[in-house]
This record gives C-alpha cells, structure tokens and sequence, in this order.
C-alpha cells in the first residue's frame, strides 16, 4: 500500500494530535479517511468535556463499557475513542488490516491502552461470537454503501450490541437503494433511533452532508 503517496490526517482527540495515514489509491474504501469517521470521534470528543447536564452523559461514560467498531478502516474512530477512554475493538475485513496496524503502531504512544483488532465479516458468525459479544457500545462510521451487505450489517449489528446499548452510527447518503434497504431493516430492529442534531456535533466536524444517528433495541 503505498500511504505516501496520500496525504495524512491529524486529528486532535483528548489533548493529543492523533495522525492517521491513507492509500487513496487503494482498490479498498477501508483504506482511506472518510469524514463520517471525524464526525463521530469529534463528537465524543466535544461532549466528554461537557458537565452536567449533558444529554449524551449515557453515551460518554466509559467507565466499565466495552465498545466494537465496525468497518475501522484507518482506524480515526476507534483509535480516537481508545484515546479517549473507551475499550474498543475495532474490526475490518482481512485487505484493510495493515492500514489499521500501521496507524495502530504509529499513534499507539498517545493511547492509554493498546486496543485489540479483528478481522470480521459481516456473514461470519464464528468472527461475531469469538467477539464475545455484547457490547455496550457499536461504533460505525460509513458503512453503508452496498445494498447487497445491508442485511448482514444490521444482523452484525443486533448480534454485537445489548439489549440496553446503543450503535452509534456516523452516516453519509452512498447509495439510494442501500439507503432505503438500511433504514427499512433498522426500523425492525432498533425500534428507538435518534438523529443527532447538527448543532450538537463538533462545529468544526459538521459538515451538511453527514449526519450522526443513535439506534437502539429499547428506550
């Protein structure tokens, strides 16, 4: 993979300048930084350092949770939400795991622990259990794209997250039929889904065509 030739983003996450390295001209989307990944790892970002009264106080208290991220890629979300406190798991699929080792190991002085990784497929039931499933916590950051993998996505989804927990899910508008297919199926399962309002994402990380959405199995 040849990250050289595509610029670096940096990140400032908690305190530190978290710096992700890319292959744009990879034949795999993993293997870039896509802004719904920014998205999401600002907005904890922004809230953890909120008092109370915080109304996403249930999704930032880290203390004892454990998280998986779906479709990692670079790594921004979850290495950002490791940085800032949160057990996660991040996951991809076999071609982009040396894009997420290689940012894992160059940001790794700036993160309290080392996160495991894992390479799953959404199809995979022995990839989801040896997870060791459920977590409080689904983190995903485009993700949706492909009409054909919708289903799989969401059941990963219901399998990996409890009963109490939430997915977190930054989105961009990729395909219109992996679009309506998405939303149909979540709505089945993820009776509760909140969108996020613009103004309480980062303003710095909220741009017009992104959006951030919660999704849970119950109020």
């Amino acid at each position: 993979m040849r990250f050289t030739d595509s610029p670096a983003i940096t990140l400032a996450i908690g305190g530190a300048d978290l710096v992700f390295e890319q292959d744009n001209g990879s034949m795999h989307v993993g293997t870039s930084v896509w802004p719904c990944s920014l998205i999401l790892a600002k907005f904890f970002d922004r809230w953890l350092s909120v008092p109370n009264p915080n109304p996403y106080a249930h999704l930032i208290s880290f203390s004892g949770k454990r998280a998986v991220e779906l479709g990692a890629g670079c790594g921004p979300a979850g290495l950002a939400l490791t940085r800032l406190g949160l057990d996660v798991v991040l996951t991809d699929t076999a071609p982009v795991m040396p894009a997420l080792r290689r940012n894992l190991k160059r940001n790794r002085p700036s993160l309290p622990r080392t996160p495991k990784i894992a390479q799953l497929y959404w199809n995979n039931q022995a990839q989801i259990q040896a997870l060791k499933p459920p977590f409080d916590l689904v983190i995903a950051a485009d993700v949706v794209y492909l009409e054909e993998s919708v289903e799989a996505l969401v059941s990963t989804m219901e399998q990996l997250v409890k009963l109490d927990g939430a997915v977190v899910l930054g989105y961009q508008l990729r395909s219109p039929e992996a679009h309506q297919l998405f939303w149909e199926v979540c709505g089945r399962v993820f009776p509760v889904i909140e969108k996020v309002p613009h103004e309480d994402l980062h303003p710095d990380y909220a741009y017009e065509e992104t959006d951030l959405f919660i999704l849970r199995k119950r109020k």
